[in-house]
């Protein structure tokens, strides 16, 4: 099988890489976004016939959550609605705001492509996912972006993404 090289489309000098910093700021802001849509979730429950006590998720696939008026059913489903929500979020807001999440915007960073002009739905998808991947073994998937030139975390390989200054520096 024959090696075909792909073109890589930042070889501009006015993009710099986003700081450590700047991406785990935003990543919390994320968090706070996503948490204040489980509350809201919470707080609507009443108005669709039932009641949602608490929901505690310990990780992607585990999520516990309190309930009345449910049926195993619409539990089984409100679970998995539970779990998808940081995918979604983190997919479509990625997917729309052109590469950026709200906490992205924030802090002025943004996702590109490394092999594309435009990031494509697939590659907000496959980067959302690989926060999976990124949070196996304590984090480690994170933590490469440390020591990473490019400051690459495990979802930025797996997406071929990085993540890149929105200013441009001078």
């Amino acid at each position: 099988m024959k090696y075909i090289k792909r073109d890589e489309i930042l070889n501009e000098s006015d993009i710099t890489i986003a700081p450590y910093s700047r991406r785990l700021l935003s990543f919390l802001v994320d968090g706070i976004i996503i948490g204040s849509i489980y509350v809201i979730l919470e707080l609507l429950s009443p108005f669709f016939g039932f009641q949602i006590l608490s929901i505690d998720v310990k990780n992607f696939t585990h999520v516990v959550f309190e309930s009345t008026n449910l049926g195993n059913i619409a539990k089984f489903i409100i679970k998995w609605i539970i779990i998808a929500i940081p995918t979604l979020y983190f997919t479509l807001t990625t997917f729309f705001l052109d590469g950026q999440t709200f906490g992205k915007k924030i802090f002025k960073i943004q996702i590109t492509s490394i092999y594309h002009k435009k990031i494509s739905f697939w590659h907000c998808l496959e980067r959302s996912l690989g926060y999976v991947a990124s949070t196996l073994e304590l984090g480690l998937g994170f933590i490469q972006a440390v020591w990473n030139n490019n400051r690459m975390t495990l979802h930025d390989k797996i997406a071929e993404t990085i993540v890149i200054n929105k200013i441009k520096h001078k």
